[in-house]
């Protein structure tokens, strides 16, 4: 008998069928799968069991019983826990404040047992073998340690069904093997673990079944031992998927279109970019590339560059905006989307100098222009108007990609651009940036995804530790010798000493 089930499922908004009729069983002791494209339906489905909100039609069943869940509270009672793509920890709390919001022990007069707290989350923490600290503000903590805070949270609920929305999104591979070895131990504990991502080698190696969605319809359930990747992506998509991505030639012999030398902890990071060149930028999480980034474009003490010759010292976003240098953040729901502006707003705000006059906003220039971009990059929405909220991750990526492409950039910095987007978004991104690279756009491309990187880069940089310790043609290297690199202890990867950074502070 299954645990979980579901049975003709369906969630309509504002008119819209988000899911249409959808059944899926899960039985305890198994990690089931659930993929698909961006907007297939795979958030509304996990929302409706982890009780965010009502179905529209259809039952839920739990221990082979109907069940009703008013609230996400009532759905942790039942058992049922979720760990959502978008972080929810509250900055101004500690790691133990948030993994027991709302649960603290109490002491003398009603007042929370701090003592009892940390070390209720830190048994929790070891159990699980999570490397946070209880009295650790998560404000102080980056993204991937606050993704372990939100997993944290969901396994202090004693959770019988564990919903993981693309839980690796933002981990370093020694993060997502202890993950993984997480989940291996909870499944054989007898929980159900519903995994939702799009990383298809991630559902090879963990699931034992899957369930395909597509527009919001069930397309196929099966084991993972009965099916190839090939026939996944086209269930996924209805296409195949693209095989080989041929990259635009560059003219070596020109000189760079950017070049800079930066002072960081770990030594001077030397970059150059040419005109047309997609360079990759590799290495685990913690090892310098977003703060190499974001000084880039004037964030973090800024940065001087040579920019087609001239010098420039990058002080502001707004100064590199303007001359050409754009950031693709990694965090799209918190330096990126302005989540409750109406879409064509969020595509149209970083160029609004081109749909302005005397200062005054053209709001038919404002959707002129984004409808064109959007639909250049199939973006799906229920109109312009709609608050960008309401949009999946993979379009919300989609818009930040819009409003990058409006500014016409001269060089483009893409942080985890395909972070938390389906195989079939990706491939449209990065036809995108191989658009942009043939018309002479500098790419900068972080990725986790290592496997990225070498599709669709001309160089790779790898770095660790702050630094740049080595520098590879992407099409003379593999998978290892970067994670080699990347990984080795200081002194076990031969890499050429970067110049020191002068004395006068240029960086």
């Amino acid at each position: 008998m299954p645990l979980l089930e579901t049975r003709g499922l369906s969630k309509s908004f504002s008119g819209v069928l988000a899911l249409d009729h959808v059944d899926v069983a899960g039985a305890a002791g198994e990690v089931m799968a659930i993929v698909g494209a961006n907007g297939a339906g795979k958030s509304t489905l996990m929302n409706l069991l982890a009780g965010v909100f009502p179905p529209t039609a259809g039952e839920i069943w739990l221990d082979g019983a109907p069940v009703a869940f008013p609230s996400p509270r009532a759905a942790r009672a039942a058992g049922i826990a979720a760990v959502y793509q978008d972080l929810s920890a509250i900055p101004e709390l500690s790691v133990a404040e948030n993994v027991f919001l709302g649960r603290e022990p109490s002491g003398f007069l009603g007042r929370v047992d701090r003592v009892r707290l940390d070390a209720q989350t830190r048994g929790l923490l070891a159990r699980h073998h999570l490397p946070l600290e209880p009295e650790t503000p998560v404000e102080r903590l980056g993204v991937a340690a606050r993704q372990l805070v939100e997993l944290a949270r969901a396994l202090a609920f004693e959770a019988r069904v564990l919903i993981l929305d693309e839980p690796t999104s933002v981990l370093s591979r020694p993060e997502q093997e202890n993950l993984f070895d997480i989940i291996g131990k909870l499944k054989r504990a007898g929980l159900l673990i519903l995994y939702v991502s799009h990383r298809l080698d991630e559902v090879f190696a963990l699931a034992d079944r899957l369930a395909v969605l597509r527009d919001g319809r069930a397309v196929g359930t099966m084991a993972v031992a009965e099916t190839t990747q090939s026939d996944l992506v086209r269930l996924i998509t209805g296409r195949e998927a693209r095989r080989t991505v041929p990259l635009p030639p560059i003219d070596r012999a020109a000189p760079p279109l950017l070049e800079t030398l930066v002072a960081a902890p770990g030594g001077a990071v030397r970059l150059t970019l040419r005109a047309g060149e997609i360079v990759g930028l590799a290495g685990m999480v913690g090892a310098g590339r977003s703060r190499l980034a974001r000084r880039l474009v004037g964030l973090d003490g800024g940065a001087r560059v040579t920019l087609g010759g001239r010098p420039q010292r990058l002080r502001s976003p707004r100064q590199a905006l303007g001359l050409g240098i754009v950031y693709l953040t990694e965090d799209r729901k918190r330096d990126g989307v302005f989540a409750n502006l109406a879409v064509a707003s969020n595509t149209t705000a970083a160029s609004l100098g081109g749909i302005s006059h005397l200062g005054f906003l053209s709001r038919r220039a404002e959707r002129r222009r984004s409808r064109r971009i959007l639909e250049r990059l199939r973006l799906t929405a229920r109109s312009l108007d709609a608050p960008a909220r309401e949009l999946s991750g993979g379009n919300q990526q989609k818009l930040l990609i819009a409003r990058a492409l409006l500014t016409e950039p001269r060089v483009l910095i893409c942080d985890e651009p395909t972070r938390g987007v389906d195989v079939g978004t990706k491939d449209e991104i990065f036809t995108i940036l191989l658009d942009l690279a043939a018309q002479g756009t500098a790419i900068l491309l972080i990725s986790s995804e290592i496997k990225e990187l070498l599709a669709v880069t001309h160089r790779l940089l790898v770095m660790r530790d702050g630094r740049v310790v080595a520098e590879m043609a992407t099409a003379a290297t593999d998978e290892h010798a970067v994670i080699t690199a990347a990984t080795a202890a200081p002194g076990e990867t031969a890499a050429p000493q970067l110049d020191a950074v002068p004395a006068d502070g240029y960086e």
